[in-house]
């Protein structure tokens, strides 16, 4: 498995557990002093247990499917976002951004235990670092990755990213870092199965909202501008469908779908996904 699918991976197995987690906050009824309560446990001991289980599970999962702990500890260089790097730099967009969604989760869930807005950003930027920083370091121990300083430069500016959008709130609406994804030819033709890791069917971008910009009274208020990055052609699966190794770097503009969906009716949860996901289709340019 390449070093850079261990984060998106276990980013499903986290939003799992916090999906969880966040029904069950959520349900529990708050106690005399208006702090919510589960089972008795109290928002400190509930963060602990959260931070805890985030390092037994990524460690249990580690060892179990990564092959953690079969060599000494070593790190490794990887290179940024040049042409003959193994992904072109596709693969630190995805640390980044896994670390940016893990501290918006875990922030979630502690603003729903009763921590104030500047705790909870706080919280979930430990949380989301240590999440990402347990499976750099646990990769250092691998015999087929290795620890990278700058797989780990790029969780720290997911999370750093994230962090301020949390805890200032002008600066989340005004700036929102979003993956857009559909499959590549070889998912498409059942050659990788991997969607996490399908390179060529993901494009990364950091969505400025016109209408937090000074756009909010003109019809410039439904639309965004992108600034973004993807890559084809470099996974072992794409050769047949690509000539040559392609890295696009792009500035375009998107349809602001958190207020389209405002404007439908929807629900607040509903609105902030598309603040970290970009529909197919509602930005150009197009993917090549």
């Amino acid at each position: 498995m390449p070093a850079s699918s261990t984060p998106p991976r276990l980013l499903a197995c986290l939003l799992g557990a916090l999906a969880t987690s966040s029904l069950a906050a959520q349900a529990t009824p708050p106690d005399d002093s208006g702090e919510r309560t589960a089972h008795g446990w109290s928002r400190e001991r509930k963060a602990q247990a959260l931070n805890l289980g985030i390092v037994a599970g990524v460690t249990a999962y580690g060892f179990a499917k990564w092959d953690w702990g079969e060599t000494s500890f070593r790190s490794s260089s990887e290179g940024w976002f040049g042409s003959h790097t193994d992904y072109g730099g596709a693969d630190k967009l995805g640390h980044a951004y896994t670390g940016a969604v893990a501290t918006a989760l875990t922030a979630g869930l502690y603003r729903r235990w009763g921590y104030d807005e500047a705790q909870a950003a706080r919280l979930g930027a430990f949380s989301g670092l240590l999440l990402t920083s347990a499976v750099e370091l646990g990769d250092g121990f691998s015999p087929e990755h290795g620890f990278s300083w700058e797989d780990q430069v790029a969780n720290l500016a997911g999370v750093g990213l994230e962090y301020l959008r949390q805890r200032h709130a002008g600066w989340r609406e005004r700036v929102q870092f979003r993956w857009e994804y559909f499959p590549s030819p070889a998912v498409r033709h059942g050659q990788h199965s991997d969607l996490t890791t399908d390179y060529s069917g993901s494009r990364w971008m950091l969505a400025f909202t016109l209408r937090a910009w000074g756009a909010r009274d003109s019809a410039l208020r439904h639309f965004d501008l992108l600034v973004g990055y993807g890559t084809r052609g470099y996974g072992d699966d794409d050769r047949e469908f690509f000539d040559d190794t392609e890295r696009y770097p792009f500035i375009g503009v998107g349809i602001d779908l958190s207020l389209l969906l405002d404007t439908l009716g929807a629900s607040p949860s509903t609105q902030r996904l598309f603040e970290y996901l970009q529909i197919p289709g509602t930005a150009l340019p197009l993917p090549p």
